[in-house]
Parts: C-alpha cells; sequence; structure tokens
C-alpha cells in the first residue's frame, strides 16, 4: 500500500536540528492529504510505502517558523495570576488579539518575567528522520473528523 489521499500513516521519527542534537523522537499516526503535519513532510512521504525510510531537511519557514522577536515579551509578575512563582522552561497562556497563545518563560526577573510565544523550534533548520511502519485506509469516522483516531493518533 501507498500513502495517498485518505490513508492513515503510522510514521516513526527522529527530530533533529540540522547537524545538530536530537529534539525529539516519537510515533505519529495521521490522516495524509488533510494538512494534519507540515505541507513539507506530506509530499516527502506521497507514494511512499511501508517500511520506506528517509530524511527530509526543512528551513524554519518549512517547518516551526521564524523566530517572531515580537512575540517576546517583558510581563511585569504583578499582571500574571502566580507571577512569583514562575521558573524558567514552565509554559502559560496569554491573552491577545489573536486568541489564547501559548507561551514559555525564558528569564525571570525580580519584578518581570520574559517569555516567548513562539515554538521552541521557531527559527531552527529541522531534520526528520522517517521511517512508515503502516499505512491503511482510513475509516468513515477518521475522514468526517479529518484526522486520525486511536494508537498513535487523536482520542475522542
Amino acid at each position: 500500500m501507498q500513502v495517498t489521499k485518505n490513508k492513515i500513516v503510522t510514521i516513526d521519527y527522529i527530530l533533529s536540528e540540522t547537524g545538530k542534537e536530537k529534539l525529539e523522537d516519537g510515533t505519529l499516526d495521521y490522516l495524509h492529504g488533510f494538512k494534519n503535519i507540515m505541507p513539507t513532510l506530506e509530499r516527502f512521504l506521497l507514494d511512499k510505502k511501508e517500511g520506506f525510510s528517509g530524511k527530509v531537511e526543512m528551513a524554519p519557514k518549512d517547518a516551526f517558523g521564524e523566530m517572531q522577536r515580537d512575540l517576546v515579551m517583558t510581563i511585569p509578575k504583578d499582571q500574571i495570576e502566580d507571577g512569583d512563582t514562575m521558573e524558567v522552561g514552565m509554559q502559560l497562556e496569554l491573552e491577545s488579539e489573536q486568541g489564547v497563545v501559548p507561551a514559555f518563560v525564558t528569564e525571570v526577573h525580580e519584578k518581570d518575567i520574559v517569555v516567548d510565544g513562539n515554538h521552541p523550534y521557531a527559527g531552527k533548520h529541522i531534520t526528520f528522520e522517517i521511517t512508515i511502519q503502516k499505512i491503511r485506509d482510513a475509516t468513515a469516522e477518521e475522514l468526517t473528523h479529518g484526522h486520525a483516531h486511536g494508537g498513535h493518533g487523536h482520542h475522542h
């Protein structure tokens, strides 16, 4: 079976900053052709078969985006619930004109904290090492919902 639209694809992946250390690894089920993964990765996997292994390198614009300096902000601790207990690495949700934005605390000072709303891998050139473990037809429910269910996919 080949990777085509309306197929559930199970991949094992290793994600690295290109030429550097591994960032993460895991297993993922996704519904091909429904924009559930990065477009560059989806194009790379199209027409591949079970057992395929390969690498794809991506520039920031094709992966997790460029760093957006306007998403790095200094906020007074007294404007944040539990501001005095904030530590570097903690995640919080900030209200914005676009809705809720997740942000990570990157610095803690006496009276304020610095938060970054960029994806942690933004601005990085990345490499995905991929192995296709399984390909199957999507169920009617998965097609209706637009994503994989069960296994390493979405659970309702």
